[in-house]
C-alpha cells in the first residue's frame, strides 16, 4: 500500500503565517525567514519513493520440531535486491499469535544498500500443536518521511513449527485383552512360540497335533503355543484448573504439556496392536466438540469408529481450555491454594467449636478409598475410576500441581490397576516460589510413588521418548 504523509503541513503553516506578518509589518527580515520553512515544505513534497524498490525475505527455524517448553531460535533475513538505496525500512516478522517471544524481537528497522541484507533473530517458546508464520510486515520510508509503502512480504524457507515428537518405543504391562497381539502371554493357544503339550480334545486344529508322538506312542496330543494377546492402556490426562498453571509467560501451561506427552504416546501405541483409550478430566462442555459425556468426562474409547480423531480433538480441547488461564503463573497458585487451605481449616476450626462432635459423611457423598486406608470425595476422580476397563494399564498425566493425580494413582493401586504417572516439571529459576512449589511437587510424587505407581519425573530438557522408556524399564516388557 502506498501512501502520502503530510509530514510537512506546520512547516507551510509557519511559511504562511511568516508571509502574512513581513507583509503587515514591512519588514524584509521577515519575508526572508519565510525559506527556512519553505525548504522544508518543498523537500517533503519532491521526496518520492525510488524506482526498483524490491525486497526479498528468507525465514530459518532452529528445530522445526521442537519439545513444548523449548525456546527455538528463529531469524529472519531481508535483502534489498533493487537497485535503489532505502533509507528507512522496518520489519515485523509474522509471529503466530499463540507463540510468546522468549528473546531477542522480531521487529527491525534499518537502511539497506542494493544486493545489502541484514538479519534479525529472536527465539519463542515452542507450545504444542503446529503453528504457521505469516507473511513479514514491511514499511519502506523516504528520507523525509512523507512517501512510505506498507507491504506483505512473502517469506522464503521455513514457515512452520510443529510439536509433534513421537515416541519411538513403546512400553507395554501385562494387563491385555483376549485377542491376538504382540505382548506375549503365559497363556498357550494359537501361536509361534511353544508353550506346553496336552491331550488331545474333540475340535482342536489338525496343524496342532503332535504327529510324531502319535506315531510312536500311538497317543493323541495337542501342542500349545504361547498367546500373544493385545494390550489394554488408558491415558488420563489432568485438565482441571489446578493442572493450567505456567512457571512464567510464554511457556506452556501444565495441562498442554501432559496432553503432548498423551498425544505423543497415543500415536506410537496406535501403530502397534496396543488398545488405548483417552480421558480428560476438567474440561468444559464448551472445550470439547460435541460435549463431555453424561459422566462429565471427555472420553474416547479405542473401540469407537475414528478414534484417533476423537481423540486428537480431546488433546486439542485440552489446549483451548489452558488458554483461558495461559497467565496464571504456578507460584501464585501455590499461594492461592495455601490461602483456601488456611480458610478451610479455620472454616473446620469454627465448625467443631460449635459442635465437638465430628460430622458423619451423608450416605449418598461419593468417596475414593485411597491405599493408605483414607476416603476423598471427589465425582471426577469417581467417573474416571467408575469408567475405566477392569483390565487395564492407566497412564496418568498430570503437572502434580496439587493432590489429585496422588489421589487418584493411589485409589487406582487398591483396584490392583497397572499405573504410571507421567509429570512434566514446571519449576523455573531459583526464587523462594519455586522451592516451594517445587518442593510440593517432589513430595506429591513421592507418595504416589509409594502407593505402587511408576512415576515419570519429566524433565522438558530431554524428549518425553527417552523419559519413557528410561523410566518405565521396571513395570513395561518389550
Amino acid at each position: 500500500m502506498h501512501r502520502r504523509v503530510r509530514r510537512w503541513s506546520g512547516g507551510l503553516a509557519a511559511a504562511l503565517f511568516l508571509v502574512s506578518v513581513s507583509l503587515l509589518t514591512a519588514e524584509p527580515l521577515l519575508l526572508a525567514a519565510t525559506a527556512i520553512p519553505l525548504i522544508y515544505v518543498a523537500y517533503g513534497a519532491l521526496s518520492r519513493m525510488p524506482a526498483g524498490t524490491d525486497l526479498q525475505a528468507a525465514r530459518s527455524v532452529s528445530d522445526a520440531q521442537p519439545t513444548p517448553g523449548e525456546p527455538v531460535e528463529v531469524e529472519l533475513t531481508v535483502t534489498n535486491t533493487g537497485s535503489s538505496s532505502l533509507t528507512d525500512v522496518r520489519v515485523i516478522d509474522g509471529v503466530p499469535e499463540e507463540l510468546a517471544v522468549v528473546e531477542g524481537s522480531p521487529r527491525l528497522c534499518t537502511s539497506l544498500r542494493p544486493d545489502e541484507s541484514v538479519t534479525l533473530s529472536y527465539a519463542v517458546m515452542a507450545k504444542r500443536g503446529t503453528y504457521t508464520f505469516d507473511a513479514a510486515a514491511v514499511r519502506v520510508r523516504t528520507l523525509s518521511a512523507s512517501d512510505e509503502v506498507t507491504v506483505d512480504l512473502p517469506v522464503a524457507g521455513d514457515g512452520s513449527l510443529t510439536c509433534s515428537n513421537t515416541v519411538s518405543e513403546v512400553p507395554m504391562a501385562d494387563a491385555t485383552l483376549p485377542r491376538a497381539g504382540t505382548l506375549p502371554t503365559d497363556t498357550g493357544g494359537s501361536g509361534l512360540e511353544f508353550h506346553s503339550t496336552r491331550s488331545y480334545q474333540s475340535g482342536d486344529p489338525v496343524n496342532r497335533i503332535d504327529w510324531r508322538r502319535y506315531a510312536k506312542t500311538d497317543e493323541l496330543t495337542t501342542i500349545d503355543y504361547r498367546e500373544e494377546q493385545a494390550v489394554r492402556t488408558v491415558l488420563v490426562v489432568d485438565a482441571r484448573p489446578p493442572a493450567r498453571v505456567t512457571p512464567e509467560p510464554g511457556f506452556p501451561t501444565g495441562a498442554e504439556l501432559s496432553a503432548y506427552a498423551a498425544e505423543r504416546l497415543f500415536d506410537a501405541l496406535s501403530r502397534t496392536s496396543v488398545v488405548a483409550s483417552v480421558c480428560a478430566v476438567g474440561l468444559a462442555p464448551e472445550d470439547v466438540p460435541g460435549g463431555l459425556g453424561p459422566d462429565g468426562l471427555a472420553w474416547v474409547d479405542a473401540s469407537g469408529g475414528h478414534a484417533a480423531a476423537h481423540a486428537r480433538q480431546i488433546f486439542d480441547s485440552v489446549g483451548r481450555a489452558a488458554a483461558r488461564q495461559s497467565d496464571t503463573d504456578i507460584f501464585d497458585s501455590v499461594g492461592r491454594a495455601a490461602a483456601r487451605q488456611s480458610d478451610t481449616d479455620a472454616a473446620g476450626d469454627a465448625g467443631a467449636s460449635e459442635d465437638e462432635s465430628p460430622q458423619q459423611p451423608h450416605r449418598g457423598d461419593a468417596q475414593v478409598t485411597t491405599a493408605d486406608g483414607g476416603t476423598i470425595e471427589d465425582p471426577g476422580l469417581l467417573a474416571v475410576l467408575a469408567r475405566l476397563p477392569p483390565t487395564a494399564q492407566v497412564v496418568v498425566f498430570s503437572p502434580a500441581a496439587d493432590d489429585w493425580p496422588v489421589s487418584l494413582v493411589s485409589s487406582l493401586a487398591v483396584r490392583d490397576y497397572p499405573t504410571t504417572l507421567v509429570s512434566p516439571s514446571l519449576a523455573r529459576g531459583d526464587s523462594l516460589g519455586a522451592a516451594v512449589a517445587g518442593t510440593e511437587r517432589i513430595a506429591r510424587l513421592q507418595r504416589a510413588e509409594l502407593s505402587g505407581a511408576t512415576v515419570i519425573d519429566w524433565d522438558l530438557d530431554s524428549p518425553i521418548d527417552v523419559a519413557l522408556r528410561a523410566s518405565l524399564a521396571d513395570l513395561f516388557s518389550v
